[in-house]
């Protein structure tokens, strides 16, 4: 390895290792906007459908969703607020949302006069989920405190967890911590614990936004890492494994290269006065000291 390429390589790695470093932390984060930047279709949910007598009117603006409801009777779980309809995006069908891709959750919201709302989670759940009854998707839920000040609340996506309503309806004596987080449908802002039935009430949301880690972008950051390293490595190795030129070698080619500067001796002659075998291995080992051949070497300084 030659002198230049000793300096020119270590600069290169470090200037790759920085674009790394730069790379990783600046776009290792998965970002989505749910609200206010919506191309997904807005809804009221309630439990009317369920038999149940609660009520949501929406008004939707630019930056906001204002939810005017009435929680009345209801079966297992009354409810009423806003929903997304993650698999309608710009009013055209889409497929699944997938939840998976992030690790938490942010909502700012105020309201009236209950003391929590709720974030819910609707899955297709491959065992239990029937195409045309969305109750039938699987719920996650959280609750969060909520004031009439606007406040933004966060939430790890693993402290979601099914109501104890749905496992019932389905037969089940407890969760059986399966999410299908991947498998996304519905994401709904409604009333928590502390509403008073039959006194309207109200929730606006002003957004709702995810991010997590982007592990398939991370996946290739540490591939890509694994790479320098080797580099890395096999810089040290050939440094290690270049064995310097012996003491005893580069004084008898010295020898050699004041011959030739000095006398008009052959260079077989020269070959022999510094132990040298033949004039090929003088040659080859001349070359490796001087960097050109002795011939060269003596019409250079001659």
């Amino acid at each position: 390895m030659s002198k230049k390429s000793k300096i020119i390589f270590p600069i290169v790695w470090v200037i790759l290792g920085a674009i790394w470093a730069f790379a990783f932390f600046a776009f290792r984060t998965s970002y989505v906007e749910i609200f206010p930047k919506t191309p997904y279709e807005v809804y009221a949910p309630s439990d009317e459908a369920l038999g149940g007598g609660s009520s949501a009117q929406l008004a939707v603006v630019d930056t906001a969703i204002y939810a005017s409801i009435n929680i009345r009777s209801g079966v297992a779980y009354p409810y009423a607020g806003i929903g997304f309809n993650l698999m309608s995006v710009n009013k055209r069908p889409a497929g699944f949302f997938d939840f998976s891709k992030y690790d938490s959750i942010a909502v700012v919201t105020s309201v009236d006069r209950m003391r929590y709302v709720q974030l819910r989670i609707w899955n297709d759940d491959p065992v239990y989920s029937k195409k045309g009854n969305p109750f039938s998707y699987r719920p996650l839920n959280y609750s969060f405190s909520a004031t009439f000040d606007e406040v933004e609340a966060k939430a790890a996506l693993r402290d979601f967890k099914v109501p104890d309503w749905w496992l019932a309806a389905q037969g089940l004596d407890k969760d059986d911590g399966l999410t299908f987080f991947h498998r996304g449908v519905f994401l709904e802002v409604v009333n928590g614990e502390g509403i008073l039935r039959g006194i309207p009430d109200s929730i606006m949301l002003k957004s709702i936004r995810l991010w997590g880690v982007n592990r398939d972008f991370e996946k290739g950051m540490f591939f890509a890492l694994g790479l320098w390293v080797v580099a890395l490595i096999a810089f040290v190795v050939v440094l290690v494994r270049k064995k310097p030129e012996s003491a005893e070698l580069v004084k008898r080619m010295e020898k050699a290269a004041k011959l030739l500067k000095t006398t008009d001796r052959s260079i077989a002659e020269i070959a022999i006065t510094v132990g040298e075998k033949s004039p090929s291995s003088f040659e080859r080992h001349f070359c490796k000291i001087y960097k050109q051949k002795p011939l060269e070497y003596r019409r250079k300084n001659a």
